[in-house]
């Protein structure tokens, strides 16, 4: 194999697909990436046996050829070298990789490719399209509620559903649900049940980038699978087995009180209420009455503070207190200039949405403190 490529191409390559290596394995091979010539440039592969990520980067390839190399030295290397070309030759001999620019000349112990896992380059399966950033939104507005309890792997994961020309997200993690629907075209089929790691769609959606045609999702047939491509790179995932809770059941109804509020504003006096809270569980206070909206942090080592927020208020009088966290995370995501807070009471789940949008909602269970 020789090649010759820029470290800036390499390194933003490198970046991508090393998100996929693993961080512990008895494996040496899962430390490392995988390099390919291929017709079109240099393919970088990364696997940690449940997430597989490959990207083909611009190279001027003048003996095909290929191997794996320390992940972590190859990336720091790369991303530290100036942005100029940089040559790769390999020793079959020795399985050595020579790195040769302007000024440094280095050489890398490899291992031989035959001995890494295969990363497949695309499924048998129903093909799904969809638009880059409606599907980038869709991850980042329901993988924060994903748990992170192994316990329970199921809910390590985002709940998908399929059904004709929409797909439903959902994640829970037992205290919060987040909701999100979205447009998608999807081939002919019955409605189709899967479940995504979480961890899988937060690297997703890093890669995720605005200006693609679409995404290409690929539900492998044995449903054990799934496959992203957009233009240039592709991602590969484990499915988690089991059954996903009925969320549907936990959704209100109706709300006996509806607040109102600026999205910046309610985040902004949150955050700063919530600085009190640190030391309590982050436990803060929501009152609605008398028309206003007042927010209270009260900790006895710390101290209390106590902020109003303009919003308005429809329906019954009512006190109420969350998790600051659990609304934060919203609240930073939900995209929207008003969000709407619906109650049925201090001990039932709250519904947060978004005004002017019914494809996206999330419930939050409320703390049982002395108010």
């Amino acid at each position: 194999m020789k090649v010759t490529v820029t470290a800036g191409n390499l390194g933003q390559g490198l970046q991508i697909v090393s998100r996929a290596v693993s961080s512990r394995t008895t494996l040496p091979i899962l430390n490392n990436v995988l390099l390919q010539t291929t017709e079109t440039g240099l393919q970088l592969t990364a696997t940690n046996l449940e997430i597989g990520i490959r990207q083909v980067i611009p190279a001027e390839v003048a003996e095909e050829g290929g191997i794996t190399v320390p992940a972590r030295l190859l990336t720091d290397f790369v991303t530290s070298h100036p942005d100029e070309p940089l040559s790769m030759t390999l020793d079959k001999k020795t399985q050595s990789l020579a790195l040769k620019s302007n000024r440094f000349d280095a050489s890398i112990r490899g291992i031989d490719p035959a001995d890494f896992p295969p990363v497949p380059s695309g499924l048998e399966g129903r093909k799904v399209k969809v638009d880059p950033t409606e599907l980038k939104d869709a991850i980042e507005q329901t993988v924060i509620a994903a748990s992170s309890d192994e316990g329970r792997p199921v809910l390590t994961g985002v709940y998908v559903h399929l059904n004709g020309g929409k797909a439903t997200f959902a994640a829970t993690d037992g205290h919060r649900l987040a909701v999100k629907t979205l447009a998608v075209q999807a081939e002919p089929g019955e409605g189709d049940t899967i479940v995504i790691p979480a961890r899988a769609l937060s690297e997703l959606s890093r890669i995720l980038k605005g200006g693609e045609d679409g995404i290409e999702v690929t539900v492998g047939a044995q449903k054990n699978q799934v496959f992203f491509k957009t233009r240039d790179v592709e991602l590969m995932s484990r499915l988690i087995e089991g059954t996903y809770p009925n969320y549907q059941q936990v959704i209100p109804a109706q709300s006996t009180t509806t607040i109102t509020a600026k999205t910046q504003d309610l985040l902004f006096t949150t955050k700063m209420v919530s600085l009190f809270s640190k030391d309590a569980a982050n436990v803060i206070k929501f009152k609605a009455e008398g028309g206003k909206l007042t927010l209270t942090a009260n900790t006895s080592e710390v101290g209390q503070n106590i902020a109003e927020v303009e919003a308005k208020i429809e329906g019954q009088d009512l006190q109420v207190a969350f998790n600051s966290k659990y609304l934060l995370d919203v609240l930073a995501i939900i995209g929207s200039e008003e969000v709407q807070l619906g109650f049925t009471g201090p001990l039932n789940p709250g519904l947060i949405k978004p005004v002017g949008k019914d494809n996206y909602l999330y419930i939050i269970m409320p703390v049982r403190v002395a108010m």
